[in-house]
């Protein structure tokens, strides 16, 4: 059954996606409210120096281009082919949207979310009409807590403020709550790099960010241990015929990188301990990593792994991200229970090979219904702990969504657009 408007549209997080899907519904008619934690994108100006390893065409929607250009009829926009920064993408694009006559009243910032339940059902409740209960939306703003209702919650929070640990089976290791602060979790600037020049720095993890963090610390000399928890192999891998020409270009330097032993490869790794070093005259952080029996020395008649420690100046945990479940935790929401992502899409994907994220698709928009009543989730966060988003996908979910929200098949706004 559609959901007319004026209904209200409650979105959690003001990111690339919540704009993108809060222009789509304003466009409709539907009444948006978007409560972002930060500032708007406020994890894309986190990694705003990084260039995106997918091209500006894919980076915006047509509606999207159409409503800044209302609002400026001669703005630049990137070159459709071109790579571009998150800064740049920020400058030239996803902040000029969120300026429009059609957003910027919606948008509130530096307002939390701190919870969201039905107003009248409980969570244990099974016999409620939990569709014609209004959403309670709990919303922190410098202290002070107001309470919004809300038809329809989208929840595009994202992961990026969440990063996995990297101890061993996915906890935090031994002393990694108390260095936390310590712990850099994203690729650094060129300045930050050439700040860790000459220094021994350990990167952990085997994705896309801990592959430009590794190029970007060897540019600046230096010295690098790279530390996976299984085999490196795969991580260098080339997807044949990757369309995505940034991305063949980091793969290509790193396999450069590691051939010519400008890189130190440990693969197979768990990590016990991270803990501070007692020597002045050392590295300042000591790591104690269990190896793999094939990769670590046994002595004869020794079944047990021994626990080595190695030293280093700085340590980069780049070992991905998980969903933040607390906010909705009174909801009736069925997760996936190795992705922690909305249960049917999160079947859909991990069924699906996960060599190129370009092949990973969303192939029929019901898999995007959750089990509580007009609560969806879109953006990375529908992936929960599966790698592989694209800001791409994220627009074909909108599409798929409205459809839903809509109950018309054929409602495609950016194909309107395109025409």
């Amino acid at each position: 059954m559609a959901i007319e408007t004026p209904a209200t549209i409650f979105f959690i997080g003001a990111g690339p996606v919540a704009l993108e899907a809060a222009l789509y519904a304003r466009y409709l008619g539907y009444h948006v409210e978007i409560c972002e934690a930060g500032q708007v994108c406020e994890h894309v100006h986190h990694w705003s120096h990084v260039k995106m390893f997918s091209p500006f065409s894919m980076n915006h929607s047509p509606l999207g281009k159409a409503a800044i250009e209302s609002h400026e009829p001669n703005h630049l926009f990137p070159a459709t082919d071109e790579y571009i920064t998150g800064a740049q993408w920020l400058a030239s694009y996803l902040l000029p949207l969120s300026e429009t006559d059609l957003l910027r009243p919606s948008i509130h910032t530096n307002s939390r979310v701190v919870s969201v339940s039905r107003t009248w059902s409980n969570k244990t409740d099974l016999t409620h009409d939990r569709a014609g209960d209004p959403f309670r939306v709990i919303v922190e703003q410098e202290k002070q807590q107001r309470v919004l209702t809300a038809d329809i919650v989208i929840d595009t929070s994202g992961v990026y403020a969440n990063p996995n640990p990297i101890g061993a089976g996915g906890i935090p290791a031994i002393g990694e709550k108390e260095l936390v602060s310590d712990i850099k979790r994203s690729i650094p600037t060129i300045e930050q790099a050439h700040q860790l020049s000459g220094q021994q720095v350990a990167v952990i993890g085997a994705g896309h960010s801990a592959a430009s963090t590794l190029i970007t610390l060897s540019n600046a000399g230096a010295n690098l241990t790279w530390i996976t928890r299984g085999d490196h192999l795969p991580a260098l891998q080339q997807i044949e015929d990757d369309p995505l020409a940034e991305r063949v270009h980091i793969l290509k330097k790193l396999q450069s990188l590691v051939a010519n032993s400008e890189i130190s490869v440990l693969p197979n790794c768990a990590i016990d301990t991270v803990k501070l070093s007692e020597s002045e005259s050392c590295q300042k952080y000591k790591l104690g990593i269990y190896e793999t029996r094939k990769h670590a020395p046994q002595e004869e008649g020794d079944n047990e792994l021994k626990l080595t420690w190695h030293s280093f100046d700085q340590i980069f945990g780049l070992t991905g991200y998980r969903t933040d479940s607390s906010i909705h935790q009174e909801l009736q929401v069925h997760q996936c229970y190795a992705t922690e992502g909305p249960i049917q899409l999160a079947a859909s994907l991990l069924s699906q090979s996960r060599g190129n994220c370009l092949d990973l698709s969303i192939e029929s928009r019901e898999l995007l219904i959750t089990t509580e009543p007009n609560y969806y989730q879109l953006g990375i966060k529908s992936y929960g702990r599966q790698s592989g988003f694209l800001f791409h996908t994220g627009l074909n979910q909108i599409v798929q969504l409205f459809q839903i929200i809509g109950d018309r098949d054929s409602l495609d706004i950016y194909q309107t657009f395109s025409g």
